[in-house]
C-alpha cells in the first residue's frame, strides 16, 4: 500500500471555489487512491474576507497535511510575503526549506540544519519543477497541470501531478510531497479576487 511519502506518483488536486479564501487540497496516488488532505487551519472569516479584497496576498499560510485516516504528517508554511516555505513535523520540528534563488522559480532545497541539499528548479512560466538532490540527480518532477481557462482565471482550483524517479531519502521524502503545496501556496493562491 502507497502512502504520501512511498507512492511514486502524486496528483494534488485544490476544489474548485471562486474565490478561495482558504488553502485545502486532496493528494491522491496514481490509481486516485487518496492518500492525504492538507488544508489551513483557523482562518477567522475577517482573513478570509481580508484576502478575497487584497486578491489573497496577505503574506503568511500555513497548511496542515494529514493522512487518509486523519494522523498528521507534516505542516507547509510559506512565510510571510516572501518567495519561500518551510516543512515541519506536526510538532514543529524543522524537515527542510525552500528558499528562492535569484533566478526566476528556482528555488535551494535546504535540510533541516539549514544546508542546501538540492535544488527545486522550474521553466519560465513556472509549470514544470524539476526536484535535483545536491549531486544532480533528476529525483521527482512537479508540473501544474492545466484545467481550462476559466479555472485558471477565475479560481484558486489548481491540479498538480508528481512523479517520482527512484526511492527518497530524507529530508526529500517530505520535501518532493510538499513541493506543490509549496509551488501553489507561493504563486498561484494569490489568484483570489471578488467576483462580481
Amino acid at each position: 500500500m502507497n502512502d504520501l511519502f512511498s507512492s511514486p506518483v502524486l496528483r494534488v488536486d485544490q476544489p474548485r471555489n471562486a474565490p478561495a479564501a482558504r488553502s485545502r487540497y486532496t493528494v491522491k496516488d496514481g490509481r486516485g487512491n487518496l492518500l492525504a488532505t492538507a488544508e489551513e487551519r483557523d482562518v477567522s472569516r475577517f482573513r478570509q474576507a481580508v484576502r478575497t479584497a487584497l486578491g489573497g496576498n496577505d503574506g503568511r499560510r500555513v497548511v496542515h497535511v494529514e493522512s487518509a485516516q486523519g494522523a498528521p504528517l507534516m505542516i507547509v508554511d510559506k512565510v510571510g510575503f516572501t518567495r519561500g516555505a518551510r516543512v515541519t513535523t506536526p510538532e514543529g520540528a524543522p524537515i527542510g526549506s525552500m528558499t528562492q534563488t535569484s533566478k526566476p522559480y528556482t528555488y535551494t532545497l535546504l535540510d533541516a540544519a539549514e544546508r542546501p541539499v538540492g535544488v527545486l528548479e522550474g521553466n519560465l512560466r513556472g509549470r514544470k519543477f524539476a526536484v535535483m538532490d545536491g549531486y544532480g540527480n533528476h529525483l521527482a518532477q512537479v508540473e501544474k497541470e492545466w484545467k481550462g481557462i476559466a479555472t485558471e482565471l477565475l479560481t484558486t482550483a489548481d491540479r498538480y501531478s508528481v512523479q517520482i524517479h527512484q526511492p527518497l531519502y530524507d529530508p526529500f521524502r517530505a520535501l518532493v510531497p510538499a513541493a506543490p503545496l509549496a509551488i501553489d501556496l507561493m504563486f498561484y493562491e494569490t489568484k483570489d479576487w471578488p467576483i462580481g
